[in-house]
């Protein structure tokens, strides 16, 4: 492909947004039956953190009209034991089949479901369910020690999680300036608008599922072993996803329950999570303690970095938040160690949420690059730039591109980084002015997509792919894709995704959709090339074709490089000094992420991401309660995410230089990678103003005070 594209990197609309803002978009949970079969379930959800379950009353529930059935583990073989929870067709966050027996792990744990004619009353059923409890010793608090700690040698991704390069203490010794402080991070929730749902519907040995999912294969493959069915018996339909951020994206007990109780009343169920189950049923980023020791001689040259994370799991769980990663990649360092542990703690699982490990992790390592770049009295902007790692810190390979100095350069710039002055001593009227910047990233990950591309005699054009658009819109994509490669415009093109009757793809995950798709809608569309030129041109022609092996960003692979996404972002914030409010009238990132399909949806995902990271920063924080393990404010109306005036100016710009030796169109992906150093940016910022660090998060006004 040339750099003279007709339709790759034009800001196309979104060929979906019409249906999405006339309500012709269906979600899951919008599913009805016709013949008013339908059965709506609820969940009963546990109230203890650790124990048994010593019985069920369901006597008051039994009495409601329109009450119909209600389903535990009481019911024996309702769903098929899954011996391996992870496998190589799919994954889960838990590793537990649900209703398999009467132990109880965490407050929210699954144990039944309450099944009406109508919603009102499997909701009344499900609140007037007693259940009594055989209590255990619980593990709540984060310092427990006297719960199980696990040091996990690698994370989800395959990535070294306890690394040690050079001699630290060496290192350390050798520094003439150090910092060492802790940052913690909290409880954070995913929020999407639409919460999760699945609708199951059997017609005989064959189940159809429409579910709020991120990953429709992965979700196929486990409902067929948690039902007993062959792949080919279970279709999953999701046209349209309402947001994910995370919470959607590996298999979650609702959606095999759904399934199971449809079979069991052999009417199609309807399963909607209320906002408040979502705190507890598809979950939520992790709380971190992570402590940073990094050294530096007195020009700046890094001499040892330590960074120590210890996050939770649920003992159905195995998330382990990869909080050291950023330390592992960004900067040349010799001396060298990243540990992460997990305590095992009676609270739900946790889950990856919008840049995992990375966010968290940033926030940590980014805002002790700043404390050290004034305790050295270098410029932030610059001691970055001289330690940028050029080529990858764990293997010595050259990254595809590389251009973190520049997008520094570029966003100083752009925020007017030459204004800046030292901590607290800017001032405008009752407010305190700072300036703050951080180093983002993010992982670019590929893997194995397949796709079908039909040409009809009109020059018109079908894509079809199983696939899922969460929001960042893929489908616009998907048309621009097929179209630059059959010479057509976007507008001519159709796509099929959602539906696992379709070519196989992957998750929408780890901002690597786009990235993996690209290599099956190219095989696929030189194939049907080859057709083409052989074709009477009076029919349809069809071609299926599947793309490249997986890619990981540090794996091996036959180009000897790797392969990462950075950027650069920059906040400006205003303090009162009065009453410490802290205000962020401009952010400003600008990110090299390969060739950027379309401006128009690249930049709304980068605002987007920004936004979440402001979230991160300022207001996001759910609370537990230390002797329960109750989430304390499991709902919008506690659990603050911001809104239209918390936000201002964001600026966004691309490098936009093509990365063809990771797929085809040049791209990766961007989902992630506004979010990851939002917050530190943040941050820095806010100290820069006051003259105040603040290294938990949220930053809170009684921390400016």
């Amino acid at each position: 492909m040339t750099e003279q594209t007709r339709v790759i990197g034009k800001p196309v609309s979104r060929i979906d947004g019409v249906l999405k803002t006339t309500g012709g978009a269906h979600y899951s949970g919008d599913r009805k039956s016709s013949d008013g079969a339908l059965l709506h379930g609820v969940l009963v959800k546990s109230t203890v953190a650790a124990g048994y379950i010593a019985g069920f009353d369901t006597a008051e529930a039994k009495q409601m009209p329109g009450f119909v059935r209600f389903l535990s583990y009481e019911d024996g073989d309702l769903i098929y034991r899954i011996d391996a929870p992870n496998d190589d067709s799919f994954v889960v966050n838990e590793q537990r089949t649900p209703f398999i027996d009467n132990q109880v792990h965490f407050v929210g744990q699954h144990i039944g479901l309450a099944l009406a004619e109508t919603l009102e009353v499997a909701e009344a059923a499900a609140a007037a369910i007693l259940v009594e409890y055989e209590e255990d010793s619980r593990h709540i608090a984060l310092d427990d020690e006297d719960s199980d700690l696990d040091k996990p040698d690698a994370s989800g991704t395959g990535e070294a999680l306890q690394v040690h390069r050079g001699d630290f203490d060496e290192g350390l010794a050798d520094a003439d300036v150090s910092v060492s402080a802790t940052y913690t991070t909290p409880v954070e929730h995913h929020n999407p608008i639409e919460p999760s749902a699945t609708t199951a519907v059997w017609d005989g040995d064959r189940l159809t599922v429409y579910d709020a999912t991120q990953g429709n294969v992965n979700d196929r493959n486990y409902l067929a072993a948690g039902t007993g069915l062959a792949k080919d018996q279970v279709r999953v339909l999701n046209p349209f996803i309402g947001g994910g951020f995370g919470c959607k994206g590996y298999a979650w007990p609702h959606s095999l329950i759904a399934a199971a109780a449809a079979r069991a009343t052999g009417r199609p169920v309807r399963l909607v999570l209320s906002r408040s189950d979502m705190y507890t049923s598809c979950g939520h980023r992790p709380q971190t303690r992570q402590s940073i020791t990094l050294a530096a001689k007195s020009d700046g040259t890094f001499t040892a970095l330590k960074h120590e994370t210890l996050s939770h799991r649920s003992p159905i769980g195995d998330h382990m938040e990869p909080c050291g990663m950023p330390s592992m990649v960004l900067y040349d360092c010799p001396n060298l160690v990243v540990t992460h542990s997990n305590r095992v703690l009676n609270r739900p699982s946790p889950t990856p949420m919008r840049g995992p490990g990375e966010a968290s992790g940033a926030f940590a390592l980014e805002s002790a690059v700043d404390e050290l770049a004034e305790k050295l009295g270098i410029d932030p902007v610059e001691l970055r730039k001289r330690n940028a790692s050029q080529m990858d810190p764990r293997n010595s390979r050259p990254w595809s591109t590389f251009n973190h100095p520049e997008c520094l350069d570029r966003g100083a710039e752009r925020i007017g980084w030459s204004r800046r002055k030292s901590p607290g001593q800017w001032r405008e009227g009752n407010e305190l002015v700072g300036l703050g910047v951080a180093t983002t990233y993010y992982p670019a990950y590929r893997s194995p997509a397949a796709a079908r591309v039909t040409l009809f005699p009109d020059e018109t054009a079908k894509v079809e792919i199983s696939v899922q658009d969460i929001g960042t819109g893929l489908y616009t994509i998907l048309a621009q894709m097929v179209a630059e490669k059959l010479g057509l415009e976007a507008a001519d093109v159709a796509v099929e995704i959602g539906d696992t009757d379709l070519p196989e793809g992957p998750l929408a995950g780890g901002s690597m959709t786009t990235a993996s798709v690209s290599g099956g809608v190219a095989a696929a569309c030189d194939a049907l090339q080859e057709k083409r030129a052989q074709a009477s041109g009076d029919e349809a022609i069809s071609a299926e074709a599947g793309s490249e092996e997986s890619l990981g960003f540090g794996g091996d692979n036959d180009m000897g490089k790797s392969f990462l996404s950075f950027g650069a972002i920059f906040a400006e914030v205003r303090v009162d000094k009065d009453f410490g409010i802290v205000r962020i009238p401009r952010l400003v990132g600008v990110f090299d992420a390969g060739k950027i399909l379309n401006p128009k949806t690249a930049r709304s995902q980068m605002i987007g991401g920004m936004i979440f990271g402001v979230g991160m920063a300022m207001l996001e924080e759910t609370f537990v309660d230390p002797e329960s393990g109750r989430f304390i404010n499991p709902s919008l109306g506690e659990y603050y995410v911001p809104v239209n005036a918390d936000i201002h100016d964001i600026d966004v710009e691309f490098i936009d230089e093509p990365d063809y030796d990771f797929n085809p169109f040049g791209a990766r992906g961007i989902g992630e990678l506004g979010t990851v150093g939002t917050a530190p940016a943040i941050a820095n910022a806010v100290y820069n103003a006051t003259g105040i660090r603040v290294r938990d998060l949220p930053i809170r006004l009684d921390d400016l005070m």
